[in-house]
């Protein structure tokens, strides 16, 4: 059910003793409680006007001081109130007539002279097609009845850069603006309103002007980067932070106008169940899914979305950006020979040759601790005449002869290869860390020359 609390507060500036005053209400509908809010004190549901009342303040004491305002109210949102387009027509929401406050003499008056009235802001939206000037509210000085009045402003957006957009009627007090406002260029405005008589003698203090443009939802939400890179491990678990996407909205953050929800449209490579998720508020991205597999899917690609309005898909602002995730690799692929046996050949006596070549795949991404191959000859070579080493480029081990052999002594060999990562492998994989295989290396004999003993036997 409608209805109005508080739609405003009461104050005074300067003032250190609130608590010693009293408020009253010339309307018994409404109420104003110490701290200066204002109360419906009935249902106002069948509100179709603004109500207007006065509201006086008192000190305690017989010999205070007392002020006088006048208080206007709409009903926010009622349909009557709500002009063409969802904006709230001009002379509904604006004070008609703003008053220069009206003091009585006291004793008092030199102490409290500090103490003044803090006027209703003027609202004004933002993208008025006018026409224009469109009048805002008038300036009135209640010694007009007796004196003729010349009323003027001062200020940022009056006599001061920005210049002329608000001016005023010398004679009949009515401010208007000159031309429509944007609340991301400018929020707010304060001027003065003065008032003088014919000869230029001030009747009135000047009173405080606050002007604020009202935000209209103009500005798509725009993201910091058309394309976002992150990446996550592969195997991470649900809940796993991957990065987070961000937009802003020039329109006013504290509105729905400027507030946006994050969303996924699309999640590439397809799958029935998606990986990833995001934070409407934040626009963090994590894993939602287990089964992320860098040799199965190496990169994501996600087009998210931001909405103002709260994310509304039917009356908020939106755009796009794409967020690109690597699936960054683990050591979960050990190395596997390519056969369970290799051969080679050697001729004796060589040394420094290649005599064999053994082949392994590794799945993990190349060129990296997770694929290197490291080779060792684990049995079959108990004098070291060979080694093993291991190709940067191939990845293949290269059984090389160091020490000479004797065709004579040795026709062949049969040695056993391991071959393992130099980073152990992740935990959770059952898979053995190395592989095995058997290289058989023959000997090539060569035709070597008669040579005569060291020890020669002497014949007579």
């Amino acid at each position: 059910m409608p209805f109005i609390c508080c739609s405003f507060i009461v104050k005074f500036e300067g003032c250190h003793v609130v608590d010693l005053l009293g408020f009253e209400s010339s309307d018994p509908n409404y109420s104003v409680q110490p701290d200066g809010s204002v109360y419906a004190e009935k249902d106002v549901a069948n509100l179709t006007e603004p109500v207007q009342f006065m509201v006086t303040a008192r000190g305690r004491s017989l010999e205070a001081h007392i002020w006088e305002t006048t208080v206007k109210l709409a009903l926010a949102g009622h349909p009557s109130q709500i002009g063409e387009g969802g904006a709230f027509p001009r002379h509904h929401l604006l004070p008609r007539v703003i008053s220069f406050p009206r003091r009585r003499n006291s004793p008092l008056s030199l102490r409290r002279q500090k103490r003044d009235w803090v006027i209703p802001p003027i609202n004004v939206p933002e993208n008025s097609r006018g026409p224009f000037p469109q009048m805002l509210v008038r300036i009135r000085s209640d010694k007009d009845r007796d004196t003729q009045i010349r009323y003027s402003i001062t200020g940022a957006g009056a006599d001061q850069p920005p210049t002329d957009v608000y001016n005023i009627d010398p004679v009949a007090g009515k401010m208007y603006v000159t031309r429509p406002l944007d609340r991301e260029e400018r929020a707010s405005y304060h001027v003065k309103a003065h008032a003088v008589d014919m000869n230029g003698i001030q009747v009135e203090s000047p009173i405080d002007l606050y002007i604020y443009v009202i935000d209209m939802n103009d500005n798509r939400p725009e993201f910091q980067n058309q394309v976002y890179n992150g990446s996550v491990a592969e195997g991470s678990k649900p809940g796993t932070p991957v990065m987070r996407v961000t937009a802003h909205d020039a329109d006013d953050d504290t509105t729905t106008n400027g507030i946006i929800q994050y969303r996924i449209l699309s999640e590439t490579p397809h799958s029935a169940a998606h990986m990833f998720t995001i934070n409407g508020d934040t626009g963090d991205i994590v894993t939602v899914a287990a089964g992320l597999d860098r040799e199965r899917v190496p990169q994501y690609m996600l087009i998210v979305q931001a909405t103002d309005m709260e994310g509304s898909q039917t009356i908020g602002l939106s755009n796009t950006a794409t967020a690109l995730i690597t699936v960054r690799d683990i050591n979960d692929n050990p190395p596997e020979m390519t056969s369970r046996t290799f051969s080679g050949e050697v001729q004796e006596n060589s040394v420094n040759v290649v005599v064999a070549n053994i082949t392994v795949t590794d799945r993990d991404q190349p060129d990296t601790p997770n694929w290197r191959a490291v080779y060792k000859i684990v049995h079959g070579d108990p004098q070291g005449h060979f080694a093993i080493n291991t190709n940067h480029v191939t990845n293949d081990g290269m059984v090389t002869v160091v020490k000479p052999v004797d065709f004579e002594n040795n026709r062949s060999f049969m040695l056993t290869v391991v071959v393992f990562n130099p980073v152990e492998l992740a935990k959770g994989i059952q898979s053995s860390p190395e592989s095995t295989a058997g290289v058989s290396i023959s000997v090539r004999d060569v035709n070597e020359p008669p040579y005569f003993p060291s020890n020669p036997t002497m014949i007579a």
